[in-house]
């Protein structure tokens, strides 16, 4: 107890007063601490420790930004068959004897007649292409497919057929081109373009996810580009398709070139091969029997044909 002395005998109701103000002050916290407590008491202990999570990749989504591009680019490439090439039909003339045309054009096209080929329906979307470009592996140099540039699609109006001839009524009659209206286009399109008279197969889904095998591949070229190096969100081609393995989602890396070095002390100037880095990550897309290509989501360095993609 702590006891306070005053001088002065006037003093001592001053104490009295300090005295009552200071339990009157006191009494409420002391009553807030208790009932605090009381409430801590009830609340029930927790142990935390850190534990680590593991996401198994093919969990992974993916980004929105890497959705609008696969959207946009998978029905770019498209590998033809030399019997695609041959039964394609020609486009010879258009609307007011212009050579280029966009969307919202019609134009006509011949060859599309084939034996035992089945004509598209009315309204069926076709694909305009125009130049091949032979795809070789850069291993063995074999040709495994030709890459079609896409200019857009055209849709289809009215097959080919006989007709009188009205400039000379003498003469018979006359075959009657196919029509088409163009409905999309990446570019101009010309007179000698083709449209492409075979279906092609919807996009697969991608699910990201490891190879569940050992897959060994090579860069065979880089696409819509004329660059000698790809980066990233680029689409690349590589010599290994779904005969080997191949599936589209597979996420495959991709490996720094081959380097060597020379110890500069050693008297035989021994060569020595230089470990191969990862310099970024390819997702494929678009399969096909013996290639296939894929997406650089991923990229550190240049990509040129010719560099090795692996996976797992």
């Amino acid at each position: 107890m702590l006891r306070i002395l005053f001088p002065h005998p006037g003093s001592r109701s001053m104490a009295m007063r300090c005295a009552l103000a200071a339990s009157t002050l006191c009494l409420p916290l002391l009553a807030t601490a208790q009932v605090a407590q009381e409430a801590v008491s009830d609340i029930p202990t927790v142990k935390i420790s850190p534990v680590a999570r593991i996401t198994p990749l093919d969990e992974v989504p993916l980004s929105d930004k890497t959705l609008k591009l696969l959207q946009a680019m998978v029905r770019q490439p498209v590998v033809l068959s030399d019997a695609q090439v041959n039964e394609s039909a020609r486009i010879i003339a258009g609307a007011d004897k212009r050579v280029m045309f966009g969307a919202g054009d019609r134009v006509y096209a011949v060859g599309a007649d084939y034996p035992g080929q089945a004509l598209p329906v009315r309204g069926q979307r076709l694909r305009i292409f125009r130049e091949l470009r032979p795809l070789k592996d850069p291993q063995t140099a074999e040709v495994l497919g030709y890459e079609a540039h896409i200019l857009g699609s055209a849709s289809w109006v009215q097959s080919s057929g006989l007709a009188g001839n009205k400039e000379n009524h003498e003469a018979g009659t006359m075959r009657v081109a196919a029509t088409l209206d163009i409905v999309a286009s990446e570019q101009e399109i010309m007179v000698g373009d083709r449209v492409l008279m075979t279906q092609i197969a919807p996009p697969e889904p991608v699910r990201p996810r490891p190879p569940s095998q050992a897959i060994q591949a090579r860069i065979m070229g880089l696409y819509g580009t004329g660059q000698l190096e790809a980066s990233q969100n680029q689409i690349i081609s590589i010599n290994q398709g779904r005969s080997h393995g191949v599936e589209v989602g597979h996420l495959l890396t991709i490996l720094s070139r081959p380097a060597s070095a020379r110890d500069k002390t050693d008297p035989l100037k021994e060569s020595w091969q230089l470990p191969q880095k990862r310099t970024g990550t390819a997702l494929v897309f678009l399969t096909y029997e013996r290639m296939a290509y894929a997406l650089l989501t991923e990229v550190q360095e240049g990509v040129r044909v010719g560099d090795a993609l692996a996976g797992p």
